[in-house]
Formats: C-alpha cells, structure tokens, sequence
C-alpha cells in the first residue's frame, strides 16, 4: 500500500511539468497544473485519513528548528546566487525561458511577481506536504532507517526539477542544477525528519526558492 501511494503521488509533478515544459501546451498545460495540485494535495490526505485512519494534524512545531531552519536556506541561497554569478551566462538559455513562460502569460511582471508569491508561500508548502510529509514517511515504511528515506525522497524530487531544468540549461547546467535540486531535497528531508513539522522544512525551501526567483525575475523582467 505505501508503494501505491508512493506512485500515484510521485507521478503528478513529472506530469505537470512535461505538459507544461515539452508540449508548451498553454492553456491546457495550466488545466493540467491544477488539475495535478489538487491530486497531489487530496491525495495523500485521502490516503492518511481514510485508507491509513490516522487523525488529522497540522504538524506543530514542537522540536523547534526555526534557527536551523533558516541557517541552512540563507546558505542555499548565497549557493543559488553565487552558481548564477559564476555560471549562469555559460550554461542558461534566457530565450528558451521566456518561450516557456510567455505562453501562460509570466513573461509580465505583475504576474510573474504573483506566481513568485503563489510558489513561495503555497507551491513551497505544498511541496514540502507532499515529498517530505508524505513521500519520506512512506519510504520510512518501506526502506526504514533516516539516510535511505532522505535520499530516495530527494531523488524523488529531482525527478520532476530535471524534467523542467532541461528546457532552459544545456547538458552539463541540467546535470549541476540537478545535483543542487537533490542536495536542497536532500536538506529538506533531513530537516523534516530531524524536527517532524513541514513548516521547520518550509522556511528552509521558501529560501531556496526566494533566491531562485531573483535569478528568475533578473533573467525575465531585468533590475
């Protein structure tokens, strides 16, 4: 039974953002980006009240972990930043960006800014529901031990970044950009199992994707 939920949760980013990024399926790539929020919120919500009958939580903070928490996505962030100073002109392709972008609209600044914040302040928790809460604890179940969970969790969340990275960075930026998607997934997991809150773990990832879409919106609109 983990392995089901396990599948049919990890597919739908993969989903997501092949329509979005391969097809540039434009509208209905964003039908399809909603239609894939919704599973992969209801989903394991459906799987843990009804088919596991567990009881409902708002997982509490009740290890602590903000100071680490935001200790560790500062550092990312100076990581993000530093990987674009030295790297970015060598390995990113602003034209295919916008190409990707323009379709659905987030090649405008008000609504790139509005699906900065939507990513940031819900994308980010939702992400952080779905692969550490849900997926991480399943692979406890399965695998058992701290450091397995964590790394097959994060090659979990790569999956999904990799497919997108590809349309945006040549060859050698998608495998770079890749191995930082599973380091910070990696961090992520680490902190949710060390503190057992999404929330602890969502500071930690709201960093990370605040400094990403700097490099964005500087790619995009321009300072």
């Amino acid at each position: 039974m983990a392995i089901l939920g396990l599948v049919l949760v990890s597919i739908a980013p993969s989903i997501s953002v092949t329509t979005g990024f391969a097809f540039k399926a434009g509208a209905f790539a964003v039908i399809v980006f909603i239609f894939t929020k919704m599973w992969m919120f209801g989903l394991p919500a459906y799987w843990f009240l009804r088919i596991e009958k567990q009881n409902f939580s708002w997982s509490p903070v009740e290890k602590g972990g903000w100071g680490m928490a935001l200790l560790l996505g500062i550092g990312m962030m100076i990581v993000v930043w530093l990987a674009y100073f030295l790297l970015g002109d060598k390995m990113l392709h602003p034209d295919a960006l916008k190409s990707i972008l323009q379709p659905v609209g987030l090649t405008v600044p008000w609504n790139l800014a509005a699906a900065i914040v939507f990513w940031v302040f819900i994308n980010s928790v939702l992400e952080e529901y779905v692969f550490r809460w849900f997926i991480t604890s399943k692979l406890e179940q399965l695998v058992g031990g701290k450091w397995r969970p964590i790394l097959l969790s994060a090659a979990i969340f790569t999956l999904h970044h990799s497919i997108a990275l590809y349309f945006f960075l040549d060859p050698l930026g998608t495998a770079i950009a890749s191995l930082g998607v599973f380091i910070g997934g990696a961090v992520f997991s680490w902190v949710y199992l060390e503190y057992r809150s999404i929330w602890i773990a969502w500071v930690t990832h709201a960093c990370a994707d605040v400094a990403i879409f700097v490099v964005a919106w500087n790619i995009v609109i321009g300072f």
